[in-house]
Order: structure tokens, then sequence, then C-alpha cells
């Protein structure tokens, strides 16, 4: 088998990536359509996955950076907020006291998040359900 050039390879990629992504071909038309081998077909399919995924992970890494600036700047505008009515002696005590508790809670907010950095919840597609027929008590204190 001749070499194949990078820059073929790349253009064959790019073709294969349109016919499946935009003209949603299905794998068998696609190799009958280029008249590629099917080993090589799914070579350049891999690769091509694997790139899409690279440029997914590092584009939700920019987005929770940027989501993670936006809310620790919302605590500390939270925080000045309350900072102020706490320090304005026109406001009752009543509402001082609170917003020193407040100020407070969204300083500590900020000094976790910047200790721990932000929590990662992880999404579970397929979450174990209760058996039928069971039933949950919700338990209440006095």
């Amino acid at each position: 088998m001749p070499k194949v050039s990078r820059e073929q390879m790349q253009r064959e990629m790019e073709i294969i990536r349109k016919l499946i992504n935009i003209d949603n071909l299905k794998d068998h038309e696609v190799i009958s359509h280029l008249k590629i081998d099917e080993r090589t077909f799914y070579r350049y399919k891999s690769r091509i996955r694997k790139y899409e995924m690279k440029i997914w992970d590092k584009q939700n890494l920019d987005d929770a950076k940027y989501q993670l600036g936006k809310l620790i700047q919302s605590l500390e505008d939270g925080y000045i907020i309350n900072k102020r009515i706490s320090e304005d002696e026109k406001q009752p005590a009543r509402d001082r006291t609170e917003a020193t508790k407040t100020a407070s809670i969204f300083r500590a907010q900020i000094a976790k998040l910047s200790k721990d950095g932000p929590i990662t919840i992880l999404y579970n597609p397929n979450p174990e359900l209760p058996n039928k027929g069971e039933i949950y008590e919700e338990k209440t204190t006095v």
C-alpha cells in the first residue's frame, strides 16, 4: 500500500467528517462513496472522534473556568452589598446583624472555593430505581 501524506489524510478525514456530520450518511455509504478500505475508514473515523472529543473537553473546561469566575464575582458582589448594609447606621439593627451574617457566609464560600476549587457533580444516566412497591417514609423531628 502506498504511504499517504499527512495532508491527504487530513483532507480525507475532513471529507469523512462532513459526510457523517453534515450529510448524515451511514458508515457503509461513506465507504462506498469515497471508495476507501473499510479499515482505513474506521481508523480515520476513530481519529476524527478523538479530535472532536479533545475540542469538546477544551470548550467545557473553558466554560467551567468562566462560570467559576462568574460565581466568585457574584459572591464578591453579595459580600460587598451586605458589608455596606451592615455598616450603615441608618439601617435597623436586625437588618445590619442579618447582613453581617450573610456577608460572613459569602466570605466563607469564597474562601472554600479558593481552597477546594469548584465541586464537580457527576451525572449518572442510569440511576438505580427503588424496587416496585417499596415505600419511603419521611422522617420528621419534633
